[in-house]
């Protein structure tokens, strides 16, 4: 018979998570290596909890299912409606349904700053993931450089005429629910085992914020 954790272990393990989570340093090779061994435990999602595990409700976000939503203004001028994205939990590999309706109210060109923020839930800490070889939390100056440029985007871009490299031109884009396969990866980053995960994105151009999302979600490898 599984037995719930006693309160003494848990504040413990909470000391250890937000300890590490607080002391990493990007130059310090030694605090890197522990917040990444932090990372890249596998953590049950939230919503497949038994009664029988800690579940401290109420301590910032809880990733009951996907979700999205606005951390900008209403008035950016680029903006995302009807955000959906099956199944849920994420896994990879495997086949994802997602769809969209993008809104450019200006053209969107060079130079696009992007600014990634992705965190991972450990017990019930949210622990930032840091930049590493351009993957994480990362800033990009700009991305339009980093977008190859194409004749023809793949599939289902094409199909329903949406860009995707630079520059964006006005106007609306809607991609109806759409079967997109994610392959197996090979040389995946460390913390991308399962469990729940926040997204924030934050794209501007010379110094004008164009738009700022955040996602929840959780991913099953």
């Amino acid at each position: 018979m599984v037995r719930k954790l006693s309160l003494q272990t848990l504040l413990f393990a909470a000391i250890a998570v937000l300890f590490v989570a607080s002391a990493v340093k990007p130059s310090d090779k030694a605090s890197m290596k522990m917040i990444l061994d932090l990372l890249r435990i596998p953590q049950t999602p939230e919503r497949f909890k038994t009664e029988n595990e800690i579940d401290f409700q109420g301590h910032g976000l809880q990733v009951l299912k996907f979700s999205w939503s606005n951390c900008g203004k209403a008035d950016d001028p680029v903006r995302f409606k009807n955000v959906s994205l099956t199944p849920d939990p994420v896994k990879i590999p495997g086949d994802v349904t997602t769809g969209f309706i993008a809104q450019f109210f200006t053209t969107v060109d060079s130079p696009l700053k992007a600014e990634l923020v992705i965190k991972k839930k450990v017990l019930f800490a949210w622990i930032e993931i840091p930049c590493i070889e351009d993957i994480g939390s990362c800033t990009y100056d700009d991305i339009c450089a980093k977008i190859p440029h194409t004749d023809s985007c793949p599939e289902p871009l094409s199909t329903y005429n949406i860009p995707c490299h630079c520059p964006f031109k006005i106007g609306n884009y809607t991609l109806p629910p759409s079967n997109i396969k994610i392959p197996s990866l090979g040389n995946v980053p460390e913390w991308l085992t399962n469990g729940d995960y926040e997204v924030q994105a934050t794209i501007s151009s010379n110094n004008k914020r164009l738009a700022c999302y955040k996602a929840a979600l959780s991913l099953d490898t």
